[in-house]
């Protein structure tokens, strides 16, 4: 399993804050509690590409966050204590299923706000075939229960970022 392991600085966070400014995005799992991690991972992403010297917008919709090198990326991040494990899942809430994007790139970003994993992308097509499907209440490996019915992919069925 490769990830990559940004530092997260002082103004990527600050960046991050002003994103979303309001309480809750429409149906959050943690409403709102977990804003920051999402926003943040959109930052890193976007800053990480730019830095690959692609092209790349913040054009932040229902369907999608960012548009790197002409692909509409939704960016999905989840908080963590731990680097990530091959065995994790990213996750994709079942009402997020009719996004009209092209690709999702998972995240994990430290609780602490110090650092961001970039795990690595598919395509949507491809996630939703090789995804499992569990309901609100089922429990996961370590039995840690699901908070609403969502597609799970481990870790290490995601693909490397290019």
């Amino acid at each position: 399993m490769m990830y990559k392991t940004i530092k997260i600085t002082q103004r990527q966070r600050e960046i991050a804050k002003r994103l979303y400014p309001f309480k809750a995005l429409i149906g959050s799992v943690t409403n709102g509690e977990s804003n920051i991690y999402g926003a943040l991972g959109e930052v890193v992403v976007k800053e990480y590409y730019e830095g690959k010297g692609l092209i790349v917008a913040h054009d932040n919709t229902y369907d999608y966050d960012l548009i790197v090198d002409g692909y509409k990326v939704d960016v999905k991040s989840k908080k963590t204590n731990y680097p990530p494990q091959p065995h994790f899942f990213s996750s994709i809430p079942s009402y997020n299923t009719k996004q009209k994007c092209d690709l999702y790139l998972f995240t994990m970003i430290r609780e602490d706000l110090s650092e961001a994993y970039l795990l690595g992308y598919k395509k949507k097509n491809a996630f939703y075939n090789e995804a499992t499907f569990n309901k609100k209440g089922e429990k996961d490996w370590n039995g840690w229960l699901f908070k609403t019915d969502c597609y799970n992919i481990r870790v290490d069925m995601l693909n490397p970022l290019k």
